[in-house]
């Protein structure tokens, strides 16, 4: 993960629905601008709200250049001049047998991909970060070397981008070890790694220096000590809120400050001096393979700064470990034991690197599946295979429909968002429908459009299915008008056991286990097909008993809720409506409080923060309904709602709710 400095997010322009399968195919690259995201805010989990915006395209753009041998670890923009750096030694433009000696570091046009002649620098040893300096005219490059562009700067330095020339003012002096992330926030240059001193002074693993000398200060006093299994106290990525409030670090080690946080830390950094947050899980502390001294391998906060996503190895360790997974936590939650929002699984293999935009969150590695908690190195019920790269839901980690594929090789090892699209650095030659783009690929800005999703507010047409077809009335919440026939598309609404619209489609689960979708404007149907997403690879078998066995159901907040035959508890399974994909695993929301008994569910709708249901006596019921960022809940105290001011029951088989 990186980011420009000092962005400005852009607003997106309307938004339309999407479109599956479409790929927009970009023949030139973009006229380059300063480094920026592209992507509009994300919202909290609990606000359950999703912003909607664009992904990026799946297929690559040409020009970027060919780097022929080695990893790039890492990628940055400095006005139109992208820098790479890593442990190759060798590269070539697109299109041209004409081969560059560039050691550890290359810097090239961002539009026209013509490699920069004068950047020139070098490094004698292999770089693992770049990231731009506050001036916009120099970049800072920490790694493994001894020296660059001729001068001794071991682990840190600052380069100019013009020539590839050290910025001599800064001296950070000794480091005496690698540096393997950078930040600048506040004011602050903070600096990660596996190194003990820095200047002569005691600073282990993390530090923060002066942007503009490159000397320590003691802001970051809080001393990092222990580790996960074994092996070297280090933090390997931090990543800071766009406010600057906050730091994330993530790395190989058990205290921070004399505090328990292995693994995972959130500093406090708004203040005087660096302090750690009240933020602590222990969802890390999961026996994964014991080769890892950290299951760590990359970490990216929200582009509003509400939560954060960790990517891990460490070998397949079941559906309730931390091995190999990709979680989300929200960075508001205090206390002694925070719990992911949500957990993708990949069954075994490792992502290296994520990236957290509005619409998506991406991550590349080496994985072959998501959504694939129950299987090891191959995929099980309801895994979706995703190649080496893939972007997750934000509200619950499940893959989208984009899927450009890429040679898995080790993994991605850097990302990098600006307006013209997504950088992927990597140790692989081929992405998007096997394309050549050796190590360093740009994959535009013009993708598939993601359309928003919003909380159903009534007052709201209500629908009512049943052996006697469908009928809806309007709904404010207290008063029910006259319920008035409305047409069947051909369903039989006795057979359904559920049914709830998201945006323009209509989502039927049948007694026979299938959960098909429609177009649906209050009144015509489009055709229907099956939603069998997570079924592709190998069934998920546990969902359609769950569809056959439902009683009522309902969407909200990237979940679909429901209940069962003679249970008394409200399930959730995550769902995402742009790609279809059902969360492999079954979930259970909070108890419900007394007074409502879900085993007598006919029918159920959330709307307006309320949480309505019907009974076999055809009198609908009211509680509350509280959002969360891991499950919503039902919430007292519960009551009958108004009957209906036009007469009739809400004696029925299902409910929905459609804004008509």
């Amino acid at each position: 993960m990186s980011r420009p400095a000092r962005v400005r997010r852009r607003r997106p322009g309307p938004l339309v629905s999407v479109v599956a399968g479409l790929t927009v195919v970009v023949g030139l690259l973009v006229a380059a601008a300063p480094a920026a995201p592209a992507a509009p805010t994300a919202g909290a989990a609990g606000s359950g709200d999703a912003p909607g915006g664009r992904l990026v395209a799946t297929v690559a753009a040409p020009r970027t250049p060919q780097v022929l041998d080695g990893r790039v670890y890492s990628v940055t923009q400095v006005g139109r001049t992208v820098v790479l750096g890593g442990s190759f030694t060798r590269v070539r433009e697109d299109r041209s047998n004409r081969r560059f000696v560039r050691r550890g570091l290359v810097a090239f046009d961002a539009v026209t991909g013509r490699i920069k002649q004068r950047f020139h620098p070098d490094p004698v040893g292999d770089v693992r970060v770049v990231r731009p300096a506050p001036d916009g005219r120099s970049v800072y490059v920490g790694g493994e070397f001894t020296s660059i562009a001729g001068t001794p700067r071991a682990k840190l330095a600052r380069i100019r981008v013009r020539d590839g020339g050290v910025v001599r003012s800064f001296r950070p002096g000794r480091v005496t070890g690698t540096v393997k992330d950078l930040v600048v926030t506040r004011g602050r240059l903070w600096i990660a790694g596996a190194f003990t001193h820095v200047g002569g002074r005691p600073h282990r693993a993390l530090a923060t220096l002066r942007p503009d000398t490159g000397r320590a200060t003691g802001f970051m006093s809080l001393v990092l000590a222990g580790h996960h299994r074994r092996g070297a106290t280090q933090v390997l990525k931090v990543a800071a809120t766009p406010d600057g409030g906050r730091l994330v670090a993530v790395g190989n080690f058990a205290t921070v400050g004399g505090a328990v946080r292995r693994e995972l830390v959130v500093l406090d950094v708004g203040g005087r001096r660096a302090q750690v947050a009240r933020f602590r899980t222990d969802f890390y502390s999961s026996a994964c393979a014991r080769r890892f001294d950290t299951t760590m391998r990359d970490v990216d906060v929200s582009p509003d700064g509400t939560y954060l996503v960790v990517a891990t190895t460490g070998g397949y360790g079941g559906p309730r470990g931390s091995c190999d997974t990709v979680a989300r936590f929200e960075l508001a939650a205090t206390g002694a034991d925070a719990v992911p929002s949500w957990v993708d699984y990949t069954g075994g293999d490792t992502t290296y690197s994520v990236e957290v935009t509005g619409p998506a969150v991406y991550v590349g590695g080496h994985a072959r599946w998501f959504n694939n908690p129950y299987a090891s190195n191959a995929a099980g019920p309801g895994a979706v295979a995703r190649r080496g790269i893939a972007a997750l839901d934000p509200l619950n980690g499940l893959p989208l429909s984009w899927n450009p594929g890429r040679d898995r090789g080790v993994g991605v090892f850097d990302f990098l968002l600006t307006r013209q699209g997504l950088w992927v650095a990597s140790d692989t030659t081929r992405i998007g429908r096997d394309q050549l783009r050796s190590r360093i690929a740009l994959l535009p800005a013009r993708g598939l459009p993601v359309a928003p999703t919003r909380a159903v507010r009534l007052p709201a047409s209500v629908y009512l299915g049943g052996p006697d077809g469908l009928s809806r009335r309007r709904f404010d919440g207290r008063h029910a008008g006259a319920p008035q026939a409305a047409p069947d598309g051909g369903l039989r609404w006795g057979h359904v056991h559920g049914a709830f619209v998201v945006g323009p489609r209509l989502y039927v689960a049948h007694a026979d286990g299938r959960l098909t979708v429609r177009s649906f404007d209050g009144t015509t149907y489009g055709p229907a097909s099956t939603v069998y997403t997570a079924d592709a690879l190998v069934p998920l078998r546990g969902w359609v008993d769950d569809v056959r066995q439902a009683t009522g159901m309902f969407f909200d907040s990237g979940r679909v809720y429901f209940t069962r035959t003679g249970s008394d508890r409200l399930y959730y399974r995550y769902f995402s409506p742009q790609s279809g994909v059902v969360g492999a695993e079954r979930l259970v929301a909070p108890a419900v409080p007394a007074g409502v008994d879900l085993r007598q569910v006919r029918g159920m709708f959330v709307a307006s923060g309320r949480f309505f249901w019907a009974t076999p006596d055809g009198v609908l019921h009211a509680a509350g309904w509280q959002r969360g960022a891991v499950s919503g809940s039902v919430v007292g105290p519960s009551s009958p709602a108004s009957a209906p001011d036009g007469g009739g029951t809400w004696n029925g088989r299902t409910l929905f709710v459609a804004p008509t």
